[in-house]
């Protein structure tokens, strides 16, 4: 997500231990554009909580249906780990919701442990589950390439799945620990003998050092460009070698036919297949790209403006959304994890499903990056 805090119009404050000096991050005189505060209001107060009630329960489900018997396998050990990345990123974003709706940009709090938490983690937890997730999806995707492209390989290429599963977050919270240490909490009061105010600032020796710069850059590079990259280039190869193996087996099915005439049962499962692929792939172009724009792009110039805080708000909806809509796109095009889902639930009494997915499942490349204050 798009995480800014801008600054507003300062107002005399009180520091809590020094004089008095001005607080930047008060909300007590600054004003708003009254159609950026409508769209906030229905942005981050009723769109973005219902799509992650969605994704919260859709996760959820996966997450059960997953962990079934019959979903076994380093496909679904991958997707597990996804799932769980996809479900912590949605639960992030709502104190991100929050903060955008009540706090707007700056962040003025009376709690320290909020303060704490929104100066220090609410970028490190946000960038590190969505980075989990990218990490997982192209561990999967790598996975049903090699299992698809080249099934003489017998064992898995990252090794034991269980293992990577587990030094994958390792790993991407690691990268992403200097982001906690961008900012700290400072206190101030808005007069002599006021409550404290706590609010968050950047560490200019730290936010503004080349070398964070470099670092920035490269946690794009990282977890965006080359995962975008090999992510469409491997489910394309995926769709293409799949396709023609189907192609292959109808011809030799139908040259064993002596009506000519195809069973549209034996073909179901490329059909579905190509949905799914189909369905994917769009669905990451279209919530991904306004992302890769907004972070490039958002400036404090910008975000005065009315056109580019829409732009901005629908880029963040695509965003949770493309975390949010998986199990369904499992439910409406695999067959298998349907029929689990209904065993799982008391609704179906038919026997468990043979086989495994040969598709990934959706995929998503974005970050949450905070750009450096002009």
């Amino acid at each position: 997500m798009s995480l800014l805090y801008s600054s507003e119009s300062p107002v005399l404050c009180w520091n809590a231990s020094a004089d008095c000096t001005l607080c930047p991050w008060s909300n007590t005189t600054w004003s708003e554009d009254p159609e950026t505060e409508v769209l906030r209001r229905y942005s981050y107060g009723v769109a973005l909580p219902a799509i992650c009630l969605l994704g919260i329960v859709g996760n959820i489900l996966n997450l059960v249906v997953l962990t079934r018997r019959n979903m076994r396998g380093t496909a679904y050990i991958y997707m597990r780990g996804y799932s769980a990345a996809a479900l912590l990123a949605i639960l992030f974003a709502l104190p991100f919701a929050w903060r955008v709706l009540i706090h707007k940009e700056s962040g003025r709090w009376e709690s320290s442990v909020l303060a704490f938490y929104h100066a220090h983690l609410e970028l490190f937890l946000g960038n590190g589950c969505l980075g989990v997730g990218v990490l997982m999806l192209l561990a999967l995707t790598l996975e049903r390439y090699v299992s698809v492209c080249h099934p003489g390989h017998a064992r898995p290429i990252l090794g034991p799945p269980r293992r990577a599963v587990l030094l994958i977050p390792a790993a991407t919270f690691l990268l992403y620990l200097p982001a906690a240490f961008r900012s700290e909490v400072n206190t101030c009061r808005l007069y002599p003998g006021g409550p404290l105010i706590f609010r968050r600032q950047e560490v200019t020796a730290v936010a503004g050092h080349p070398l964070y710069g470099i670092y920035t850059i490269l946690l794009e590079m990282v977890f965006k460009v080359v995962p975008t990259i090999l992510l469409a280039a491997l489910n394309l190869r995926i769709l293409l070698v799949y396709r023609r193996s189907c192609e292959r087996r109808r011809r030799m099915t139908l040259s064993r036919t002596a009506s000519g005439d195809e069973d549209p049962r034996k073909f179901a499962e490329e059909r579905r297949l190509v949905l799914l692929l189909g369905s994917t792939s769009i669905l990451f172009l279209v919530c991904v790209s306004p992302m890769v724009i907004l972070n490039v792009t958002i400036t404090e110039d910008n975000l005065a403006r009315y056109p580019y805080q829409v732009f901005r708000a629908l880029a963040n909806l695509l965003e949770v959304t493309n975390y949010s809509i998986t199990f369904y796109i499992y439910c409406l095009f695999s067959e298998d994890f349907r029929n689990t889902l209904l065993r799982t639930l008391h609704w179906s009494n038919s026997p468990p499903a043979r086989g495994m997915m040969k598709a990934p499942p959706p995929t998503a490349t974005t970050t949450i990056t905070h750009p450096r204050s002009v």
